[in-house]
């Protein structure tokens, strides 16, 4: 039997999304490695009909996010409890160990197989140390993707980015001396991060590329109106909330609907909605019909792309302090495909060699309806470049070299916990 690649992806539990196409395009890559390919989702995760998955498990009840929500002990009269109720709750750590156990057993994993996870955080990795200290465990290779920002500079004031550097070198303390059988290797996908990872002392931290599906094209030949995209899930750190007021301001500053059209992707989470998000929800929905449209729930994966290489500029309202070190796969595809895209300066994306792409940084939030309104008055320019840098971005990123990376992770065991 060939060896397997599992996935495992609980934030995967609907039909399309950033999650799904971030797992496909990798588990294809695998396939192409000559692996058996084995995605586990979440248990809301829908049907799913691709010939790169051999193997489709819905596996686990919490996602991600939820996994993060979970309870814990924060500080009382400025003492930080130390314990794992601060990293995550001990039933979500032990319901993730035993739906990670049925899983593997399921599936019928063995020394050989490699496991990817994505998305880990402190309950993912207690859960994982747990596991490997049952009795009826498999000695697995286990590559952990940390996509979180770590705010290593906060200021002692900011308790809660204070707690998240407190909680994260915990789990990863409590990791190493609780993990017993298997071998682990730990990434994070932006050399920002990696660096910060590295910074806190405990394990050593490479970084992946972010997985570019290769059968991507380049964008249409633009023709007015031009096509502003917003594509991703609603949510508040991706400044969903600021959408109805830049379609305004643009209005205002005499771009019609004959000129520009905006594309809005509308994909709720399941859970940790704001209200100003659900706000904005409703006034776009108010605006439709005067060159915008309203594009609702996530696609699969041909509407994804089509809607990718339709857009003529693709808009990226962002919270810079929420992506400080932290990718954007929606960005990195837009740069793949030629496309133009507004983004947060002070971010990674300002910080990723990209001011010759053609693309655009903003300063803040409000400077966002001015920054698109130069980019749509420069557009042949800055389109012409964006097209001419998509081979440069191409080379650096694509899931093919992600997989490599972690075989070659595998091959050369170095730094690797045993």
């Amino acid at each position: 039997m060939k060896p397997q690649f599992i996935l495992i992806d609980p934030s995967i539990e609907g039909s399309g999304g950033h999650y799904q196409e971030y797992a496909t395009r990798v588990l294809r890559a695998a396939k192409e490695q000559g692996f058996r390919t084995v995605l586990a989702g979440n248990r809301r995760m829908g049907e799913l009909t691709n010939s790169n998955i051999d193997v489709l498990d819905r596996s686990f009840t919490n996602t991600y996010w939820e996994n993060e929500r979970q309870p814990y002990a924060t500080q009382m009269e400025g003492i930080v409890r130390r314990s794992v109720e601060l990293i995550g709750s001990r039933r979500g750590i032990k319901q993730f160990a035993s739906e990670c156990r049925a899983m593997l057993q399921r599936v019928n994993a063995n020394e050989r197989d490699l496991v990817f996870i994505p998305t880990v955080g402190g309950v993912e990795l207690l859960a994982i140390a747990l596991y490997s200290r049952l009795r009826q465990s498999i000695k697995l290779d286990w590559h952990m993707l940390f996509r979180r920002d770590l705010p290593l500079n906060a200021s002692r004031a900011n308790a809660k980015a204070q707690l998240r550097i407190t909680r994260t070198k915990l789990a990863f303390r409590e990791f190493k001396k609780r993990f017993r059988k298997g071998t682990v290797q730990f990434y994070t996908d932006t050399n920002i991060l990696t660096a910060r990872y590295n910074q806190l002392g405990v394990f050593s931290f490479s970084t992946l590329p972010i997985p570019i599906d290769e059968s991507l094209g380049m964008k249409k030949r633009y023709k007015f109106p031009l096509n502003v995209s917003f594509l991703g899930d609603a949510r508040e750190e991706k400044g969903f909330y600021v959408l109805p007021r830049i379609v305004e301001a643009v209005r205002k500053a005499g771009f019609g609907e004959d000129s520009v059209k905006f594309y809005i992707q509308v994909n709720m989470p399941a859970s940790g909605v704001s209200k100003r998000t659900l706000r904005a929800q409703n006034m776009l929905f108010k605006q439709q019909g005067k060159g915008l449209e309203v594009l609702v729930g996530p696609f699969d994966s041909d509407l994804y792309y089509g809607l990718i290489l339709n857009s003529d500029i693709m808009l990226l309202p962002y919270i810079a302090k929420s992506y400080q070190a932290r990718s954007s796969g929606i960005f990195t595809e837009a740069l793949a495909a030629g496309i133009p895209t507004l983004y947060p300066k002070k971010s990674w994306m300002g910080d990723s060699g990209v001011s010759d792409s053609g693309s655009l940084g903003f300063e803040s939030i409000d400077d966002i309806p001015q920054a698109l309104i130069s980019l749509l008055s420069n557009y042949p320019k800055r389109q012409l470049r964006s097209e001419q840098y998509s081979g440069l971005w191409r080379s650096m990123h694509s899931a093919s070299r992600l997989v490599e990376n972690l075989l070659h992770s595998t091959a050369d065991r170095d730094g690797r916990i045993t």
